[in-house]
């Protein structure tokens, strides 16, 4: 079954209204599965938060912010019993070196599925539309919040799902993508493109120039740069993606 971006929003929102359990990924909660945790992880699970999911949270299936997005790899539906992988089994840390790509907050992509991180302590999931699922703390269970909100710090394109091929600026109301600084560190002179393919050359950016990056391609970066003798701007791609200042 392949796995997706809207796919991992879609598991995501079913989960909303559900509890937080440090340590868990959408199991069935019992008694013992509490009494675990807590003896487990005494610093998150203390008594009176102990006391309260026994009370209130046996037959439900709880999540911790990491099991939220590991558990869409784990339940072949929603609302599936979770089949354990130690290969998808990562923490905050591990699920950002699972991306492909990250970068700055600010700079995020209009792009459901992608992950948002705070440091190496949280992850969420973003919605789109400036929105987070996240499965928030104990006292929260799994909600959605507002991105601006949440004090997160960088987005990541997790390798495990696919999403869509298309252009991962920042996409501005009038759909162009705000542009990046690129410079061309790469110690050599480019060669620079018609098309994402890289097979028709147009023209070359010298070792150490500067210029603007519209956004990645096809894993090939869309950039502007000037033509000096002609003194006008062209746009082509280049490989050299590792020049973009993200």
């Amino acid at each position: 079954m392949d796995k997706t971006n809207t796919g991992l929003v879609t598991h995501a929102a079913a989960q909303l209204g559900l509890p937080y359990i440090y340590g868990t990924y959408g199991k069935v909660l019992t008694a013992d599965i509490i009494r675990q945790k807590a003896k487990q992880y005494p610093s998150q699970m203390y008594k009176s938060r102990e006391d309260y999911a026994l009370k209130h949270y046996i037959g439900k299936r709880s999540y911790d912010c990491a099991g939220l997005v590991k558990s869409y790899m784990f339940q072949e539906t929603p609302a599936a019993v979770p089949k354990y992988s130690e290969q998808y089994d990562k923490n905050v840390g591990g699920l950002i070196k699972a991306c492909s790509e990250t970068g700055k907050i600010s700079a995020i992509p209009e792009l459901p599925g992608l992950l948002v991180f705070r440091g190496t302590a949280h992850v969420g999931v973003y919605a789109g539309k400036g929105e987070v699922i996240e499965a928030k703390g104990f006292d929260y269970g799994v909600v959605k919040s507002k991105l601006s909100q949440g004090n997160w710090d960088k987005w990541g394109r997790l390798s495990w799902i696919k999403y869509p091929e298309q252009v991962t600026g920042q996409k501005t109301e009038d759909g162009i993508y705000a542009e990046k600084l690129f410079k061309n560190t790469s110690g050599q002179t480019l060669n620079i493109f018609a098309d994402s393919k890289l097979t028709l050359k147009i023209g070359t950016l010298p070792a150490g120039s500067s210029c603007k990056c519209l956004g990645i391609v096809d894993k090939t970066a869309l950039i502007k740069y000037k033509v000096i003798a002609a003194g006008a701007y062209k746009a082509g791609f280049t490989s050299y993606v590792k020049g973009v200042e993200v």
